[in-house]
């Protein structure tokens, strides 16, 4: 996958994506494999914002069922397996802990009858995985099973716990790119740092759209017979562009801010739920009726999600009081974690869509919902909008894009196989890793990385808690710089600005 802007204009598209997050790299997969002339563009890098900052669990939808939401527990259910099956080398199981006792948090006893529901509801779960990919039975846990698992546990008002399995992303930048490679090995011609500024309608469509190499400042046309806008937060906004009226309340905040920490201590090897709390107040997450999690990372552990209503850009304030509010809840929760500010190496930041009138349920909280919108009564009869809500159910959502884009083509349907496909760099690593100079290269010749930070923070592990490797990046500056012809200075800027980087 070599980055080459002129590509873009080379043919007319099937279907032209914007935007190249984990909802529009699943996109353009599945497209791609059935067969479509796709073409995929990234105003920065590819999974670069929301996409890369998640608490990095693949849910198999346990919280949907004291809903007795059982269609959205089983597919989330279908979706885990098929992250473990497809990118077995970059998904895994993952124990969760949660302990009981605390006010608020359901009884031993409900516990288990939920889980040995789960187990019914899930027996094919591990169909086609390897081993080491098979999610396990739950149980209950006694409170000497739970102190050995989180020794901190023992000052908190404990009485035992529940652990089950769900999944965890051990790196979901490269889950995400993964996606972009394998549309790209099937065809599809893909950019980072390719900005959609305008489109050019006529008679009623989009027939063309304006991409700025951000890189160079060159301008490319594109066409394509179908425009699908995948740009999260900026979706909205960028069909307004195309003519389209927002399928949004005029008026009212429409997104949220998403905040994990990034602790430079690893606090066990489990995740753990722990209950908060703390008043709901204005928290669209609703701090006072949910989890917050500890998850392991590598030498570190992830501490979310803290959430605000903020339909802009994260303010240092804002960003100050998550973090007080995620140390105070937790060490509330379980003093004997004693957690400090001196803990927190890093944040992860995105921005996340509320339900804002057009779901159920109070505007100002999170939505639930994946957000497709198809032909409306303005705008182009050939766009198409989705805006995801979970990293988990990508793939399926993308499924049902698709089918809808070969329907509009006028073409016969396809079978999707994207889940049941494995995904080009997927597969789990064999033998030792490949020298740090190697990859490097291959992240600058084979990945389209055009910056230091593309290589550190989402191409190789340098940019892992609890900081990133000074000699290490230097190292990769130095390689990157030469194959991207970086003179000196340029080479110190991207040093500097990947080692005082604060949130990756």
């Amino acid at each position: 996958m070599r980055r080459d802007l002129g590509r873009l204009e080379s043919e007319e598209y099937d279907i032209l994506v914007i935007g190249a997050g984990i909802q529009g790299a699943c996109v353009a997969w599945d497209a791609a494999l059935r067969g479509l002339r796709v073409a995929l563009v990234e105003r920065d890098d590819f999974g670069a914002a929301t996409s890369a900052n998640s608490l990095r669990i693949i849910h198999g939808g346990l919280r949907y069922l004291a809903r007795g939401d059982f269609p959205r527990m089983r597919e989330s259910i279908h979706e885990r397996s098929a992250l473990l099956r497809i990118a077995p080398g970059l998904v895994e199981p993952l124990p969760v802990l949660i302990p009981t006792g605390p006010p608020g948090v359901p009884s031993r006893l409900a516990l288990g009858a939920a889980l040995a529901l789960t187990h019914i509801l899930s027996l094919g779960r591990n169909r086609g995985l390897p081993t080491d990919r098979r999610i396990g039975a739950g149980r209950v846990l006694s409170r000497a099973e739970c102190l050995e698992l989180l020794p901190p546990l023992a000052t908190a008002p404990v009485t035992g716990g529940a652990l089950w399995y769900d999944a965890r992303m051990t790196r979901p930048e490269r889950l995400t790119l993964a996606f972009v490679l394998s549309a790209a090995a099937k065809g599809a011609v893909t950019a980072n740092y390719a900005e959609a500024e305008a489109f050019d309608l006529a008679r009623g469509a989009v027939r063309a759209v304006e991409v700025v190499d951000r890189l160079s400042g060159r301008r490319h046309i594109v066409r394509s017979r179908q425009v699908v806008i995948a740009a999260g937060p900026w979706t909205d906004g960028l069909a307004a562009r195309a003519g389209r009226r927002s399928v949004l309340p005029a008026g009212a905040p429409k997104q949220a801010l998403g905040m994990n920490l990034i602790l430079g201590r690893r606090l066990g090897d489990v995740a753990v739920g722990l209950r908060s709390d703390s008043p709901s107040g204005g928290d669209p997450g609703g701090s006072g009726a949910r989890f917050f999690f500890t998850v392991p990372q590598g030498h570190g552990t992830l501490l979310g999600t803290w959430y605000e209503v903020a339909d802009g850009d994260a303010s240092s304030a804002s960003l100050a009081r998550g973090e007080g509010f995620l140390l105070e809840a937790a060490n509330r929760a379980c003093p004997g974690l004693r957690l400090t500010p001196d803990d927190v190496v890093g944040r992860q930041v995105g921005r996340l869509p509320l339900k804002a009138g057009i779901e159920r349920g109070p505007g100002l909280t999170l939505a639930e919902r994946p957000r497709v919108h198809w032909r409306t009564a303005t705008g182009p009869s050939n766009l198409l909008t989705v805006e995801a809500v979970k990293y988990t159910t990508a793939r399926r959502v993308a499924e049902r894009v698709v089918d809808a884009v070969l329907a509009s083509l006028g073409l016969e349907p396809r079978a999707c196989r994207t889940a049941e496909t494995p995904l080009v760099g997927g597969a789990a690593p064999k033998g030792a890793p490949d020298p740090l100079e190697l990859r490097v290269r291959r992240a600058v010749e084979e990945e389209m990385a055009a910056t230091l930070s593309d290589v550190v923070f989402r191409r190789t592990e340098l940019g892992d808690p609890p900081a990133p490797d000074e000699d290490g990046v230097r190292l990769a500056a130095r390689v990157a710089g030469d194959a991207l012809g970086w003179d000196d200075r340029r080479r110190s800027d991207e040093e500097a600005t990947v080692l005082r980087a604060e949130a990756v």
